[in-house]
């Protein structure tokens, strides 16, 4: 047979339609080694009788189960018994509580070690402004895997806090990387599955930062000023407050109120636990923060009102002091 007779064998015929078929079954097969979002669960809202349907009013909790025998619990409350209207609270073994007061008591910015029994013992009478409260409980299990077998200072002290029967409470001073986790918390622009993951995220951010603070050997508070050199402080404070636009240097503000600069910023830790320029900062924040949430002032113009030129530095700023930039706070409030 002459060559150019020879026949090529037939190549199958393709139906298209059912190629496409083949190729987009394939597509949307499940990978096995991705994680399962949809098995994620949203946060559940607990309502006590009486309580406001606001997301953060008081008498209402919000719940999120972390994992297995850790949930997180959260909301504005009025009472610290009012925590234990959350089923996982009230049953937990041990319970890391912390809070940030409405009113802007520093002295109610704690970070707590504490249990069902110790919260409807304390301190009852209803808080004028509102206390913004999160909570993580642990159940046995829990706990059990938690001290188990770690012998780090941190974890040892919370051993000792299980093991007595009627243990008090372990108190440390709330630190500025737990408030902004609080303040992620609260206001979370987050839904869905991205807010379950942003939770779980927090809830972990908390329980390192409390194991940390706790395995400090230092003293949680400060030794207390004297009564001459907190008055100075405090007037020291008033004059930073009266100029957030255009505050005075640490060397004009220390002779203003008769310390050195020295005494002075030693004040500032022994009074209000952070640095004058801490306190500065917080303070200026503060104040654009209620110029926003008002509704009185774009973000410029609160960036200007308390001293910043550079809007940058100033979402940076907002951005660690709330967990939210300035502008997505602002479309938040709107709304």
């Amino acid at each position: 047979m002459p060559v150019n007779e020879v026949r090529r064998p037939a190549r199958a015929r393709l139906n298209n339609k059912s190629l496409r078929c083949e190729l987009v079954s394939r597509a949307v097969r499940p990978c096995p080694t991705m994680p399962n979002f949809s098995r994620l669960r949203r946060p559940r809202r607990l309502r006590r009788p009486g309580g406001s349907s606001g997301s953060d009013m008081p008498g209402q909790l919000n719940e999120y189960p972390v994992r297995p025998g850790l949930t997180i619990c959260w909301g504005t409350i009025q009472t610290h018994p009012d925590l234990v209207a959350s089923a996982a609270v009230d049953s937990a073994t041990a319970i890391l509580l912390f809070t940030l007061p409405e009113s802007g008591d520093r002295a109610q910015e704690v970070m707590q070690l504490t249990s069902p029994r110790l919260l409807r013992t304390q301190a009852a009478g209803p808080l004028a402004a509102g206390l913004f409260a999160v909570a993580l409980a642990l159940d046995d299990s829990a706990w059990l895997e938690l001290v188990g077998d770690d012998l780090t200072p941190g974890v040892a002290r919370m051993r000792a806090f299980g093991g007595e029967a009627n243990s008090d409470l372990v108190t440390v001073a709330l630190s500025p990387t737990a408030r902004l986790a609080l303040e992620s918390i609260r206001r979370c622009p987050f839904g869905g599955t991205c807010r379950s993951m942003a939770l779980s995220a927090r809830a972990h951010d908390l329980l390192i930062e409390f194991l940390t603070r706790l395995a400090d050997d230092h003293p949680t508070h400060p030794v207390a000023a004297t009564q001459l050199l907190e008055d100075q402080v405090r007037s020291a404070a008033q004059l930073l407050v009266q100029h957030l636009e255009s505050p005075p240097s640490l060397a004009e503000l220390a002779q203003r109120v008769g310390v050195s600069e020295t005494t002075l910023k030693r004040g500032f830790h022994q009074v209000y636990r952070t640095t004058v320029f801490g306190y500065l900062r917080t303070q200026r924040m503060e104040k654009a923060h209620a110029a926003l949430q008002s509704g009185t002032a774009t973000v410029l113009e609160a960036a200007a009102l308390v001293g910043y030129s550079n809007p940058s530095n100033f979402a940076a700023a907002f951005r660690r002091q709330f967990g939210v930039n300035p502008k997505t706070f602002q479309l938040a409030v709107r709304r």
